[in-house]
This record gives structure tokens, sequence and C-alpha cells, in this order.
């Protein structure tokens, strides 16, 4: 079960990175059913295969918020900055 949650943090933190939030349907779909034929060909319970897809798409989420807020805030740092001058570099 911790290697789900650390994958899908993962996961999530890379598409909360580079995606809008429309990729999430999607991923948590691709996931779940991922996870439910691994899960039967491990020969797991209903119980222990929905538990794990839903811990699956919560981790995924809170991956995707924090990829997706990482990424806004290194945006708003580099934003304020202002670029460098040539003038005050003594350069010309």
């Amino acid at each position: 079960m911790s290697t789900v949650v650390v994958f899908s943090l993962l996961i999530g933190s890379l598409l909360g990175g580079r995606f809008r939030i429309f990729i999430l349907p999607p991923a948590i779909i691709l996931g779940a059913a991922i996870l439910g034929a691994v899960s039967a060909w491990h020969g797991d319970g209903a119980a222990h295969t929905v538990v794990m897809i839903l811990v699956f798409a919560a981790v995924l989420q809170l991956g995707y918020f924090c990829g997706a807020l990482l990424v806004r805030t290194r945006a708003a740092v580099y934003r304020g900055k202002a670029a460098p001058s040539l003038d005050s570099q003594g350069i010309g």
C-alpha cells in the first residue's frame, strides 16, 4: 500500500506541474484500471482493491495540488524579479 501512496504522490506532482485540472479524471481512471488488474492478478479481495483505488485517487489529487502549487509559486518568484541590467554591471 505504501508503494501505491509514494508513486501516486510522485505521479500527481508531475501531472500538477505539467497539466491543467482536466488530466485528473483520465489519470484516475487509468490508474484504477491498472490497480484493479494488478490486484486481481495477485488475488486480493474486492475490499482491498477498492481501498487501494480510493487511496490512489486521494493521494494523486494531493500530489497534483502540491505540484501545481510549487510550479505557480516558482513562477511568481521569477516573475517578481527584475531582469539584470547591463548598465548596472559596468559593461558598455
